[in-house]
C-alpha cells in the first residue's frame, strides 16, 4: 500500500510524525489508499488533530480534493472522525451509486461515521455528464441516508431536500402526498431526483462550474 506526502518543514516531535503515518495507514486500510500532498503538515497527538497546509491535495480512490488547508480529527483510538478542508476548496467525488460529482466551496466537512459531506460558503455541486446542478450557501450530501439538502442565506431561505435514490423514478413521489411534508410555500420543498432541479428554482439554476476537473 502506497502513501505519499510532501513536506517543506520537519516535525518538532517524532510522535507527531508517527501519528500522521498511522493516520495514513488507518484511512488507507479502510478504502484503497490515501495520498496527501502539502507544503507543511503538523500533528498534535494530544488534541487528536493533523493539519496540512499549503496547496493541499488529497486523493483516495477516485475522490480528489484541493484546498488551502485540511484538518483531520481522530478519536483516542486514532480513528478518523472528521475531515475539514478550508479555503479554495474544489473536489471530485464518486457516489455509492456510481455518479461523479464535482464542486467547490469555501469549506468542506466530511463526517466519517455519518458518511456525510457538508459544503459551506458559495457551495456548488455539478453532476458530471449531466446538466444537474446545485448551488447554495450550504449543501449537505449524505450517502447513507440518500439525501441532499440545500440552504440559502437569504431572509426567506429556500431549503431543498432531494432523494438520491429517486433518480428517474416516478415523479409523483410519496413525499408529495404525505401531509407531514407539506410546508409553507417557498420555505421547503421535496424534489423528485438528485440534482434534478425544478425550472422555477433560481437557487438551483443549472450552469457549469468554473472549476476544472
Amino acid at each position: 500500500m502506497k502513501h505519499s506526502f510532501t513536506l517543506e518543514s520537519t516535525f518538532a516531535l517524532p510522535r507527531a510524525f508517527l501519528l500522521f503515518l498511522y493516520l495514513l495507514l488507518y484511512v488507507g486500510a479502510l478504502a484503497q489508499e490515501l495520498d496527501i500532498q502539502a507544503q507543511k503538515v503538523f500533528a498534535d497527538e494530544k488534541k487528536g488533530i493533523t493539519i496540512a497546509t499549503g496547496k493541499v491535495k488529497m486523493v483516495k480512490g477516485e475522490d480528489k480534493l484541493n484546498a488551502d488547508e485540511v484538518r483531520i480529527y481522530v478519536n483516542k483510538a486514532r480513528k478518523p472522525l472528521k475531515f475539514e478542508a478550508i479555503g479554495n476548496v474544489d473536489f471530485l467525488l464518486l457516489t455509492q451509486d456510481g455518479r461523479r460529482l464535482k464542486g467547490k466551496s469555501d469549506t468542506l466537512i466530511y463526517l466519517v461515521d455519518a458518511n456525510e459531506y457538508q459544503l459551506i460558503g458559495r457551495a456548488q455541486v455539478q453532476e458530471i455528464g449531466k446538466p444537474n446542478f446545485l448551488r447554495g450557501e450550504k449543501i449537505t450530501l449524505n450517502n447513507d441516508n440518500n439525501f441532499a439538502n440545500v440552504e440559502s442565506s437569504s431572509s426567506a431561505p429556500v431549503r431543498v431536500i432531494i432523494d438520491l435514490n429517486d433518480m428517474q423514478s416516478n415523479p409523483q413521489n410519496s413525499s408529495q402526498n404525505n401531509p407531514k411534508n407539506k410546508q409553507p410555500e417557498s420555505k421547503s420543498r421535496q424534489v423528485d431526483s438528485i440534482l434534478d432541479p425544478k425550472p422555477e428554482s433560481k437557487e438551483l439554476e443549472s450552469t457549469p462550474l468554473d472549476s476544472s476537473e
